[in-house]
């Protein structure tokens, strides 16, 4: 015989299990009011003060009346709403449209209120049942991202962006309607794929395109940026600024959402376009203008050089002069013209030779010293006795550097002292019996009128106008000229300057010093690299193309090389791992240069050597460079001689 198990009989359940169920909790609560003005409150359930603050008596004494906590602006609405409920329109039974309840502490609770209608059994009165969810924290939530997707969309639409993302592992993609206006076609007619766009990128562009694309997605770049052309429906292409990132991987590291955007900037591509041709054009017309003038020039000049010699009286001889002299001057401003212009069109060259270097300076001792004493002005030239006798460089560019600086010092000082000072620095590393590399170091200093702005002097035909006189004046190319030519040697020039202070320009030449006669001369055109330590090495750029150079070249260097792109990033990486040398770029965005270099001078750490990379030359910069903790300084552009020079200069040092 089976044993029978005893089981209660089940608890009846009612409404008020409900009621109580529901009003355990804090976010939904019962309501039933009665369907007159006011919606006086007939029912409520107890939790009723934990999510509108007042209690459940202050609702059915009618001390609070519900009406009157809607706010003004959802009112109207629930009225509406309410009718249709009352009309059997939504089979009365209707959800409100989200609304907003006024709390007693003044804040505003938004609800989601589901309400049904009833007849009271009793008095025939109609009655609203109802159940508020209190759903603030997720309206607001939904606010602030509708908030911020309606800002992203007005700045898409005020900066004409096109978008786009792109899943590498499925290839699905999506444009948005300004990325298909821009190449002529509606959303619609795109088909959402990657061949969407690279079947219509030229043809010249495709793989350097591919390439970023495949960098950024690889994860060797930190975005992916490019500057392309798209064929557009008519035919013609647009030139486009392409951006995207990476903003999501799976978990083995895939990339699942490539996204970016696209700008127009066919106009600007346009102008660069036609700027270039207008310079190349210029720089024609001014080459072909200089050899035109030259042939009747050389005619009056070669008269004159007859007249000299001739029977003259004092006043003949003097005017004479003055024809000789300005035919002079016209005729430096045209070497000089045409100089700049092969210089831009990258046709300047150099003959280098071994050059005995005590001759070119008594060659310009001869040209300067008679016309800057006759000024009353004091011309000292100071060679060390490190010099070498002998060197390998371009005679003729060396001369003209040299001229220039000095025929800028003589317009502007009027009073005073211009000095000539040479320097050699060799680099024992490279010494041998027969040559050694080094650099001649230069400076033309003056106590003249100064410089205001040091970075306009270098622009063509540009000069400080500002006080000067008609016998100050001038072509205003000599120092665009230097700077070329400068940059042609490999070399470097600064300027230093204060109005009413004086000018010093310094200058840093690579060359070889010659110590026999059996040099081979294309060997000497091209200086070795002294032999480095190896060396832990970081850079710090948010250039992508940048750290690229970088790294490359220091990579031939035989330097272990590391690259961030921002100086979080660097202060980050530089408490877990130790460095040696650190080339910083100045200018980044969130935290430059200056204030990265603060920040790990502050680290517990071994304290790297920080040499700033800037484009930027003016010596204040570098001065605040350097006060912040720097320890050199390299302007762009520069080669790879420079870092390696650096790094050699560090070796005797630790030496």
């Amino acid at each position: 015989m089976k044993e029978t198990l005893s089981v209660p009989n089940p608890e009846q359940i009612g409404n008020q299990n409900f009621a109580e169920l529901l009003a355990a909790g804090n976010s939904v609560c019962l309501f039933v009011w009665q369907d007159s003005e006011l919606w006086p409150v007939r029912y409520v359930s107890d939790n009723v003060e934990s999510i509108f603050g007042y209690n459940k008596q202050q609702f059915i004494d009618r001390e609070v009346h519900f009406k009157f906590l809607i706010h003004e602006d959802d009112l109207p609405r629930v009225n509406e709403e309410v009718k249709r409920l009352k009309s059997g329109e939504t089979g009365f039974r209707i959800t409100h449209n989200d609304y907003r309840i006024k709390h007693k502490n003044g804040r505003h609770v938004w609800v989601s209120d589901t309400t049904i209608i009833k007849m009271d059994t009793d008095d025939g009165v109609p009655l609203l049942f109802g159940y508020l969810i209190d759903i603030t924290e997720r309206k607001e939530l939904e606010i602030k991202l509708e908030t911020e997707r309606n800002r992203l969309q007005l700045l898409l639409d005020a900066t004409r962006l096109g978008t786009w993302e792109w899943n590498p592992q499925s290839n699905l993609t999506s444009f948005n309607d300004r990325w298909a206006q821009i190449f002529g076609w509606s959303r619609e007619e795109i088909e959402q794929s990657p061949y969407s766009w690279s079947s219509r990128l030229h043809p010249d562009d495709y793989d350097r395109v591919w390439r970023a694309v495949k960098d950024h997605l690889d994860g060797i770049t930190p975005f992916y940026e490019s500057q392309h052309r798209i064929r557009h429906r008519d035919g013609h292409y647009v030139y486009v600024l392409d951006r995207g990132r990476v903003i999501e991987r799976d978990e083995h590291g895939k990339a699942t959402r490539y996204a970016g955007t696209v700008t127009d900037v066919t106009e600007q591509k346009q102008a660069e376009i036609n700027a270039r041709r207008a310079a190349s054009a210029k720089n024609v017309f001014l080459a072909n203008m200089s050899h035109e003038v030259r042939t009747p020039l050389h005619g009056i000049l070669g008269l004159v050089s007859v007249l000299e010699n001739t029977a003259l009286d004092t006043h003949q001889h003097q005017l004479l002069m003055t024809v000789k002299e300005s035919g002079d001057h016209l005729l430096q401003m045209l070497n000089d013209l045409l100089d700049l212009t092969r210089s831009e069109e990258g046709q300047l060259k150099l003959n280098k030779d071994v050059l005995e270097l005590a001759r070119i300076l008594q060659h310009i001792e001869s040209m300067y010293r008679a016309p800057i004493e006759e000024k009353g002005v004091k011309f000292i030239i100071h060679h060390s006795k490190a010099l070498p006798e002998r060197i390998f460089s371009d005679r003729a560019r060396l001369i003209q550097i040299l001229t220039n600086l000095l025929n800028n010092a003589v317009k502007f000082t009027e009073q005073g002292t211009i000095m000539l000072s040479i320097d050699w620095s060799v680099d024992p590393v490279t010494t041998t019996q027969a040559q050694a590399q080094g650099e001649l170091l230069i400076k033309v200093r003056d106590t003249g009128a100064g410089i205001r702005d040091t970075q306009r002097i270098w622009q063509l035909f540009e000069q400080e106008h500002q006080g000067l006189s008609k016998k100050q004046s001038g072509s205003g190319l000599g120092l665009a000229i230097v700077r070329n030519l400068v940059q042609l040697l490999d070399g470097e020039i600064e300027v230093d300057s204060e109005p009413n202070r004086g000018t010093c320009f310094s200058l840093r030449l690579p060359m070889y010093a010659v110590y026999s006669d059996d040099v081979n001369h294309e060997a000497l055109d091209k200086p070795k690299l002294p032999t480095l330590v190896s060396r832990r090495i970081l850079i710090v750029d948010d250039n992508p193309i940048n750290q690229l150079i970088v790294s490359e070249m220091l990579t031939s260097l035989d330097q272990h090389v590391t690259k961030v792109s921002s100086g979080h990033e660097a202060v980050e990486m530089l408490k877990q791992n130790t460095v040696d040398v650190v080339f910083m770029d100045l200018h980044m965005p969130t935290m430059d240069g200056i204030e990265t270099t603060l920040k790990i001078r502050d680290l517990p750490i071994y304290q790297p050597h920080i040499v700033a990379l800037t484009a930027n030359a003016y010596p204040e910069t570098r001065t605040h460079a350097l006060r912040s903790g720097m320890d050199d300084y390299l302007t762009k552009p520069f080669v790879k001689a420079d870092l390696a020079r650096i790094l050699n200069r560090l070796d005797k040092v630790k030496n």
